[in-house]
């Protein structure tokens, strides 16, 4: 055996089961032999005796062997490998039952003590455990291995770790020992009862002999009951109820735990105790009012579900959460960006993840993993899974709905036959049967193939607003009590709840780009329509080469850029029980002067009761220059319905007469009553914008616009010459390089302009940096249409200004950004939500006699924007147009005249000025 000290930090050192948790264990995760056996010789060669076989490598359990934090880090391998470690126990171990225990292990566990086979365990995602404590010495020398087998065969359930992202194999969760009496707590499953204010106690326990027990259940606040019972040798079911009076419900605003010990004792002697909490909260369906659909209820009311998928993989640890914190912060972001809700996709967790999510309050539907190919044997492994998945979760409160299939996967192999769906259909029915505390879904359906739910749910991935919106119009339409839409032949509908469980305008293999205008406008569509009870979008965060999530796959949150469009506005809104739907395109097209008239609606779906209410809106625009102002606004006083999607007043006006770029506001207050001391701002409810795109043609290429001024707008694309390391075609709304090299203008002064009388100038432009691949987070699977969202990862560059051959400045832009800022660029759906920064460069004459020389003798401007091969940020350079970015203008340079500037105001040209 290889010789391992264990003096490391043990990596994942907290208890692996804080619904399940006795005071004595010991955590077995640390430093382990390790050794891969690819020909499977390890059994006959006795790899599992202590002198049969020198190991040679290492592994950091419970980490996979794919992983970066196993140390192994070996992403081909698939099939046997060992682990082995000693095994040092404390004195007072020695009277008790010794219990190894494993959190999981893919797929195939056999176990080793001192020589002595233990036992063999099948199923990736569930946790086992074997009593070893007569194959134990107790002198501190006891070894243990494990031999653990995964080819990831199609026959086993194993998720998206087949055909879709980095496997898991071996041991993935916390590995550890426990000591226990020979007669304990086997389980212990707790039934909230609402209508009761109690909660009904189905434990199971083990006594070596028959006799009569004690059995204490006994909350921490103050309340218990205490049971004498009769149990036979062997294994007991025994239940009990116990009263709360005034119970504290769980909810995702109110998360409240009740933390519960089982005590079993006989003659006033302390047998054995286990430490479990749960939450009061009920989930059912039913109908609310007179609607002929029904709701999602928790605790007897209609809840909205605002989720995001969650394929729970991380890029240091795989399948395993490198810490106990990173698992928290997950859902902690998931609660900041105003998600109630999590699909856990095709996965069974870790037992830490679910207590953190009951602590948090998020809500969890737990889809099963899929396995590939249909078999008999396949059939035999999932529901193996099942079992095992709602047998160790029971008690989270965050889990509200099992999903026992997603989009046929596995189940469909063959063809989605009769037979198929009749064993689909006995599978919804089990899994009603072990849990019929819970709502279970059958399958989530992509190809419109229900067969029996309690959800009624579809999936939708397209990037197009007037196609999104047709598709779900046409859903909504044909969903109905008796449809025969979105289920198998010969089934239909029934009143289940209607939700979609995924969408989004970036599909899995849709490229790295931004998701912040898509969520929005799709949002706002699904919520437009009262018969939806809820969405799931995809996705929470980013997996290896999928892009679609509001993070990236480390964790850092990506910008959405909401909050600069509309002062306050962020995805919560988006995220919000209350909703303000504005019944419009996310950027429609306007000419200036047009009239305009746009429904509202409002879907309140909060305890919220708020007598009176009104609706206000905003219009700011930003102009020609980039200047942003506010030019129009109103309010009226309103009223919503709660559980309702309700009509509000439509918002009417006219536009001004000019083009601009305009954000439309609008947002729903509380009237609080005045203070004595005056004032009375109400509290923003709900809020929403869209953008206008108010335009009717180019811009002129020159004007004068007063005495004394006179503004020349050039194309990104006209320049007269350029160089850099690396070229793209040039598009007529944006110009960019990669690299080091340069854009260069000539532009013509028009005639009659007296260019003896211009002594400054301003040079307004819209710029950024442009990466190429560099930004791309798994370069391996490029796309054409990637251009990443902004996030905490920067890309700069420094561009020099110089102006008919005098440097005038250099600038550092920050980025190449890409997110809902970028509103032409979405709009023309080119570089989907890139833009600039808008740069003004003002330019004084005096003092620079050389600008004023070629202006004078060749009455032009060279225009030069570089970025130099010394540069300390070589970044490329990307110049916008008018059409596409973040602001309406071509690049401009306002002429300032120290007089008049030779021509009368209102004249202009369309024709160009570069030369």
């Amino acid at each position: 055996m290889g010789e391992i000290t264990m003096t490391e930090q043990i990596p994942r050192h907290e208890h692996p089961r804080p619904d399940f948790q006795r005071d004595n264990w010991l955590n077995l995760n640390g430093k382990w032999a390790f050794d891969f056996d690819p020909n499977s010789v390890g059994e006959n060669e006795k790899w599992y005796s202590k002198s049969s076989h020198h190991y040679s490598n290492h592994i950091i359990v419970p980490f996979p062997w794919e992983s970066e934090l196993s140390e192994v880090n070996d992403t081909g391998y698939k099939g046997t490998a060992w682990y082995q470690r000693t095994l040092a126990v404390p004195e007072n171990w020695s009277n008790k039952r010794v219990m190894l225990k494993f959190g999981a292990v893919d797929w195939e566990a056999k176990v080793w003590v001192n020589d002595n086979f233990v036992g063999q365990h099948e199923g990736g995602y569930s946790a086992f455990e074997f009593d070893i404590t007569d194959f134990m010495k107790f002198d501190g020398e006891d070894f243990l291995t494990v031999r653990a087998y995964d080819v990831t065969h199609p026959e086993i359930p194993s998720g998206k770790q087949t055909g879709w992202y980095t496997p898991t194999s071996g041991i993935w969760q916390t590995v550890y020992l426990e000591a226990r009496a020979d007669t304990y707590v086997e389980r212990v499953h707790i039934t909230p009862d609402l209508a009761n204010s109690a909660a009904h106690f189905r434990i199971d326990l083990f006594v070596p002999e028959a006799g009569n027990y004690d059995l204490l259940v006994k909350a921490d606040e103050n309340f218990s009951t205490n049971t004498s019972v009769q149990l036979q040798p062997g294994s007991n079911r025994i239940k009990v109820s116990v009263e709360i009076p005034n119970p504290k419900l769980w909810s995702p605003d109110h998360p409240h735990l009740y933390n519960i010990t089982v005590t079993l004792a006989w003659n006033g002697k302390t047998l054995d105790k286990v430490k479990t909490y749960f939450g009061m909260r009920e989930v059912s369906r039913g109908k609310y009012g007179d609607d002929p659909y029904e709701y999602i209820l928790l605790n007897g009311k209609p809840l909205y579900l605002m989720g995001a998928l969650n394929q729970s993989f991380n890029p240091q640890a795989i399948y395993t959460y490198p810490s106990d914190e990173y698992s928290k912060n997950d859902l902690l972001k998931t609660k900041e960006f105003g998600f109630n809700f999590l699909r856990l996709h095709i996965k069974v967790d870790e037992p830490r993840y679910l207590y953190w999510a009951d602590v948090v309050g998020v809500m969890l539907m737990c889809d099963m993993p899929n396995f590939v190919h249909y078999t008999e044997q396949s059939k035999r492994n999932w529901e193996m899974t099942l079992r095992d998945a709602i047998d160790r979760d029971f008690n989270h409160p965050s889990i509200i709905a099992w999903c026992d299939f997603n989009e046929t996967w596995g189940i469909g192999h063959g063809g989605y036959d009769k037979e198929h769906q009749a064993w689909v259909e006995q599978m919804y029915l089990l899994t009603k049967e072990l849990d019929p505390t819970r709502l279970v879904e059958d399958n989530s359906a992509c190809q419109y193939d229900h067969v029996a739910t309690d959800i009624n749910s579809w999936h939708f991935y397209i990037d197009d607003y007037e196609k999104t919106r047709a598709h779900i119009e046409n859903v909504v339409e044909n969903t109905y009590p008796g449809s025969p839409f979105n289920f198998v032949e010969g089934r239909s509908q029934g009143t289940e709840p209607f939700i979609n469980s995924e969408y989004g305008a970036v599909s899995a293999g849709g490229g790295d780009r931004d998701i912040s205008w898509g969520f929005k406008y799709q949002t706002n569509l699904l919520r437009r329509h009262e018969k939806i009870g809820g969405y799931i979008y995809t996705e929470l965060m980013d997996i290896e080469w999928e892009h679609n999530g509001f993070m990236n796959y480390g964790r850092s949150v990506k910008e959405f850029g909401y909050n600069e469009m509309s002062p306050g506005f962020s995805h919560r809104d988006l995220n919000n029980l209350d909703f303000l739907v504005i019944d419009a395109p996310p950027c429609p097209r306007y000419q200036p002067g047009d009239s305009v008239r746009i429904p509202i609606y409002v879907s309140h779906f909060s305890e919220k009761q708020v007598e009176k209410l009104t609706l206000k809106w905003r219009l700011d625009v930003v102009d020609m220059y980039g200047e942003m102002r506010t030019r129009l606004s109103g309010e009226s006083p309103v009223n919503w319905t709660q559980y309702r999607v309700t009509q509000l007043p439509n918002i009417a006006f006219i536009l001004p007469e000019e083009p601009f770029l305009g954000i439309l506001t609008v947002w729903l207050e509380d009237n609080p009553p005045a203070p004595v001391h005056g004032g009375n701002e109400g509290q923003r409810l709900a809020a929403n914008y869209i953008n206008l795109d108010v335009y009717s043609q180019k811009m002129p290429r020159a004007e004068v616009t007063d005495a004394q001024t006179c503004v020349l707008r050039f194309e990104p694309n006209e320049f007269h010459s350029t160089t850099w390391e690396k070229v793209e075609p040039v598009h007529v709304g944006k110009t960019y390089g990669y690299g080091a090299g340069q854009f260069e203008y000539h532009l013509a002064i028009p005639e009659g302009i007296d260019v003896s009388a211009i002594g400054s100038l301003d040079l307004i432009v819209e710029m950024a940096a442009k990466a190429d691949g560099e930004k791309v987070d798994w370069p391996s699977r490029r796309k054409p249409v990637d251009y990443p969202q902004t996030d905490d990862r920067k890309y700069p560059t420094d561009v020099t200004v110089s102006i008919n051959g005098i440097e005038v400045e250099t600038i550092t832009l920050p980025d190449d950004p890409a997110d809902a800022r970028g509103v032409l660029s979405h709009n023309a759906a080119f570089h989907h939500g890139s833009y600039g920064y808008l740069t003004t460069i003002h330019v004084d004459f005096a003092g620079r006699g050389a600008i004023r020389d070629v202006l004078t003798a060749e009455r032009k401007l060279v225009v030069q924007f570089a970025v130099k091969p010394d540069a300390q940020n070589k970044g490329g350079l990307a110049i916008f147009g008018e059409r596409l970015g973040r602001y309406p203008l071509d690049p401009t340079i306002r002429l300032y005249a120290r007089g008049n500037i030779g021509l009368k105001q209102g004249w202009f040209s369309s024709a160009s000025i570069a030369m």
